[in-house]
């Protein structure tokens, strides 16, 4: 004898139904955690070849940046700094799962966006605009410290790891 189906009453299937769509939205802000971790990891890796290669100093960035965020001014000759490298890696970040939490949110809210392309410019811009916003108030670009090229590369670098992380998780065009 087959036992009847469970019935769930309206308010029932809906609490489900809600707690359902909870558990999608925070899996997929998670995986924005995870996308904006993977973006400052290789953004921080171009700028360490940047600096070991190019420089031949290898904590360059990190400490002139962290210099700059404490309110030191940005020193003509940064001396490298462990400490202050592993400060500015840990504000950077939190700063890139703020970001790829946001982008994230923003994916799942609106189902508009789903172009890869625009995904990455969007990400992209919003890099642009915090670092360059960051960068010009502590001075930190110029010839002697940060080129404008390597922080557009850099910043290309992580948007489009961010983008196509978190782009591969949306459902395809087709899909309904």
């Amino acid at each position: 004898m087959v036992a009847p189906a469970e019935s769930r009453s309206p308010a029932e299937t809906e609490r489900h139904e809600t707690e359902r769509r909870d558990n999608v939205t925070a899996a997929f802000l998670l995986q924005g955690a995870f996308a904006g971790l993977f973006g400052a990891t290789l953004l921080a890796g171009w700028f360490l070849y940047i600096d070991v290669i190019l420089r031949g100093q290898p904590l360059f960035t990190p400490t002139l940046l962290a210099s700059g965020l404490l309110g030191w001014g940005v020193p003509a000759a940064p001396q490298e700094s462990i400490g202050l490298a592993c400060l500015y890696t840990l504000v950077h970040g939190m700063v890139f799962i703020g970001i790829g939490i946001g982008t994230a949110y923003v994916l799942h809210r609106f189902a508009v966006i789903r172009h890869r392309a625009l995904i990455i410019v969007g990400v992209f811009t919003v890099l642009c605009l915090v670092f360059f916003a960051f960068a010009a108030n502590v001075s930190a670009l110029g010839p002697q410290t940060i080129a404008i090229r390597d922080a557009f590369v850099g910043n290309a670098i992580a948007a489009f790891a961010i983008g196509i992380y978190l782009a591969r998780l949306l459902p395809r065009e087709d899909e309904p």
